[in-house]
């Protein structure tokens, strides 16, 4: 029996308990089968994310694969944040004050990662992501409300556009409701969310308000992907710069050189949590983003990989 070090991490969030809860898991050999990975990752966590961390050798500094309870996925925003706080005294990375810069290999491509170190220790994590792809293609109202469980007044009363954005591997549709009484009280049917996002080959549905629980943040959000099998992930990193690059794009959000954007998440699973994303521009047109926040590891321990 292959025993693993394993950790638990809440991620965007300084509190235990709180933001996402992603599993870290270290030392899995490359070689080991697919199916073990889900198996595992399906055993410890049924709500969100585990990533597997690796060493690398020549085009990156380390390796990261993520896993839902059902199938591996592209990209993880959350699992990327938990993995460093995950890793930290695990002689995998060298940890340098005030930035360490690390560049990280995933089954979507290379990614850019500043861990701001203070005290050897990671006191935040920022995920640097390629260009977006704001994708221009007519929706239908009806269709998303029915599947949201809301009348299609309560999207259109918004007076904000419905857009899609690709951004790492993963494909959002972005919905703007009304208000956020509207928003904590959706009851999706995740069935017909599940067909509608797998006919048109996206990973989910970020549902959004400019309500907020603080005054100084730019939106409040949810974020359904029952086609990867997350029903709904309490904080989202890669879904939370998609709302940040949408709202920059349709300059819901002033659109300037360097543009902070703050999205706040969560509070409807009582696990709240917040995104901090940058997104860079030139000529009115977005060049690149990056989502950041903490971690507080609630869990160490070690985890026995699946036998046959």
């Amino acid at each position: 029996m292959q025993w693993l070090t394993t950790k638990r991490v809440s991620t965007f969030t300084n509190k235990p308990y709180a933001g996402n809860p992603a599993w870290v898991v270290i030392g899995a050999d490359r070689s080991v089968e697919e199916q073990k990975l889900v198996r595992l990752a399906s055993e410890l966590n049924p709500v969100s994310d585990t990533v597997f961390v690796y060493p690398e050798k020549d085009d990156a500094d380390i390796g990261l694969r993520f896993f839902s309870q059902s199938e591996e996925i592209a990209f993880s925003g959350h699992g990327t944040i938990a993995a460093y706080f995950g890793v930290e005294g695990e002689n995998l990375i060298k940890l340098t004050e005030p930035i360490t810069l690390v560049k990280q290999k995933t089954k979507s491509g290379i990614q850019h990662i500043e861990l701001r170190i203070k005290d050897n220790k990671i006191e935040r994590v920022t995920v640097s992501l390629p260009a977006p792809q704001i994708i221009s293609t007519p929706l239908d109202v009806k269709q998303i409300s029915r599947f949201l469980g809301i009348p299609p007044v309560e999207i259109l009363d918004a007076n904000r556009p419905i857009g899609v954005v690709e951004i790492s591997g993963c494909v959002e549709i972005i919905v703007p409701v009304v208000s956020s009484d509207v928003l904590l009280n959706l009851t999706p049917n995740f069935q017909l969310m599940k067909n509608f996002c797998d006919r048109l080959q996206t990973t989910g549905i970020v549902v959004y308000c400019s309500e907020t629980f603080e005054k100084s943040n730019n939106a409040h959000m949810r974020h359904f992907a029952p086609s990867v099998g997350i029903n709904e992930d309490p904080v989202s990193g890669a879904a939370s710069a998609s709302l940040g690059c949408y709202l920059v794009h349709n300059r819901i959000v002033a659109m300037e050189e360097m543009v902070r954007v703050v999205v706040e998440q969560g509070h409807s699973m009582k696990r709240p949590g917040v995104v901090y994303i940058h997104i860079h521009t030139y000529k009115s047109k977005i060049m690149k983003a990056a989502f950041g926040g903490q971690g507080v590891i609630t869990f160490e321990g070690r985890v026995s990989l699946p036998e046959d």
